[in-house]
């Protein structure tokens, strides 16, 4: 089994809340895992619809 060594979020910060919507800080993340965690994000909140 192949371990990956690749730096986890260590801080989950939420920004701002309200009713409707949520602002959160995730970091560190390596290089482009940004973009994977937004798209994440983006179908599952859409799913629920």
């Amino acid at each position: 089994m192949a371990v990956f060594n690749f730096q986890k979020p260590d801080k989950v910060i939420m920004i701002d809340s309200s009713e409707f919507e949520g602002k959160f800080e995730f970091r560190p993340l390596e290089p482009g895992y940004g973009l994977t965690v937004g798209n994440a994000l983006r179908r599952v909140l859409l799913s629920s619809l």
